[in-house]
């Protein structure tokens, strides 16, 4: 690859502002869906708990279906005038932004078979959009700039994008969601992320306008590839493993701790109206993360400081699941330091996944951004049906009734707090042990090269890890 410095505007601010634009624009429908769609189908709108799971595992082997293939399609598409990857973005924004509201249409006195019907034709409509703008925009990464500092800067904003998206979503929506019982209204939900949407597809506009794709790909490196060629590399990837593991583990039983304690404040502390100070606390060290991830790279490196942290959560996750608290304050300071735990690897990921897709062209001599984010954007989409079934299937051992609302028969509630508590424990023990034990690239060493200009004895080494793995 090489820069076009003298005829491309050079890496500044405005690709940075664009870049989070970009993860707003995402984030603003992925949270809402993922984070309220379980809430409006389960108890707004009388979906069984069991029938969700089903359809949430449906949907998300459908997406692994058609996820590769648009990671496939982008990367076989040579660059335009506006770059490789903003076409996709742009086109896909438009179906994104009209699936995300209509998912959310309020038909209460609908037939079952017709709920569930909506459900799952919008769901996978909207799972194909989705990838469609964020797999290309994920891959933009790593054609925006070279420099490994450069690339930390986009992550981190690409997380003040996904934070600003969260703020309202977590903060704002249980405001206007619930009445004054607890219970949540089911014609609310349709306005709010018709609004949040609109708002999306505006950002989704200016990161087009804002992000140069500076980095060109010489026509010898974008040759045809096979899939099944770059799926095997994948998995022999030690580092991507270890950084696919733990995302999914984050993604399902990390992040769905948020899902789950909609049930917790509504059930057990009896109190919805304090769970937007909880989506609060929930995102509040993700900010801290922020701050504090660059002294931290620079002293420790990504991998240490991703890693250890979640020991922390490991202790703070196993008092929420053993011990039965009562004070609601209590309970939210443990889920601060859970999410604490986590808030590097979330603030890190996009950086490690960079850094992973470059060691995978160091190692193979193809250049496949598109193919292996799409891969990596699979195994998270898996792990969020994963986690949506668990918090569903939860709900079904803790013997919740919909239709009892926030007043659930004796012994519900308690089921609730402990299941709200082992979820997050599982998450941060698996992405402990994946971080620590399978991910092992050395930064210092690690540079984007054209197929050329690897050295035979680069992929002598890697045939040699491959037989040692």
């Amino acid at each position: 690859m090489e820069h076009m410095s003298s005829i491309i505007r050079p890496f500044g601010m405005r690709d940075k502002i664009g870049y989070a634009l970009g993860d707003f624009s995402c984030t603003v429908s992925f949270s809402f869906t993922t984070n309220y769609a379980m809430l409006f189908f389960v108890t707004c709108m009388g979906v069984k708990p069991e029938h969700f799971a089903a359809i949430i595992m449906f949907i998300k082997v459908w997406d692994a279906l058609t996820t590769p293939v648009i990671g496939h399609l982008s990367d076989r598409r040579a660059p335009g005038k506006t770059g490789k990857f903003k076409p996709w973005i742009k086109w896909g924004s438009i179906p994104l932004l009209v699936t995300s509201a209509a998912m959310f249409l309020y038909v209460p006195n609908a037939p079952y078979a017709v709920k569930i019907t909506l459900f799952t034709s919008m769901y996978m409509i909207w799972s194909v959009a989705f990838a469609s703008v964020n797999i290309p925009y994920g891959s933009m990464n790593s054609l925006i700039t070279q420099d490994p500092v450069q690339r930390a800067e986009l992550s981190t904003f690409r997380s003040i994008g996904a934070m600003a998206a969260d703020a309202p979503v977590m903060v704002l929506v249980p405001l206007l969601i619930y009445d004054s019982n607890d219970n949540p209204k089911g014609g609310s939900f349709f306005p709010v992320i018709l609004v949040m949407s609109l708002a999306g597809f505006a950002a989704i506009q200016l990161l087009g306008a804002l992000v140069t794709e500076r980095v060109q790909v010489k026509q010898s490196a974008r040759r045809s590839s096979d899939y099944l060629k770059t799926l095997k590399d994948f998995f022999k990837n030690r580092s991507m493993m270890g950084l696919t593991i733990s995302s999914m583990s984050y993604l399902a039983f990390i992040g769905t701790t948020l899902w789950a304690m909609q049930y917790l404040f509504m059930c057990y502390f009896r109190n919805a109206k304090l769970l937007s100070l909880g989506m609060i606390i929930g995102g509040f060290p993700v900010l801290f993360a922020l701050l504090a991830s660059k002294p931290l790279v620079k002293k420790y490196g990504k991998k240490t400081a991703v890693t250890y942290p979640f020991l922390l959560g490991i202790a703070a996750s196993g008092i929420m699941t053993f011990v039965k608290i009562k004070n609601p304050y209590v309970w939210l300071a443990l889920l601060g330091v859970v999410m604490l735990s986590s808030g590097m690897h979330m603030i890190l990921t996009w950086a490690l996944a960079a850094d992973c897709i470059d060691y995978q062209q160091l190692i193979t001599g193809r250049s496949e951004e598109g193919s292996i984010f799409g891969t990596f954007s699979l195994f998270r989409k898996l792990s969020q049906g994963i986690g949506g079934a668990a918090v569903a299937l939860a709900l079904k051992w803790a013997r919740y009734a919909a239709e009892n609302g926030a007043d659930q028969l004796s012994g519900v509630a308690e089921r609730i707090r402990f299941a709200t508590g082992l979820i997050p424990l599982t998450g941060c023990i698996i992405c402990f042990l994946s971080m620590a034990l399978l991910y092992n690239i050395n930064e210092t060493q690690l540079t984007r090269k054209e197929p050329s200009e690897i050295p035979a004895s680069s992929l002598d080494e890697h045939n040699e890890s491959h037989k040692r793995l």
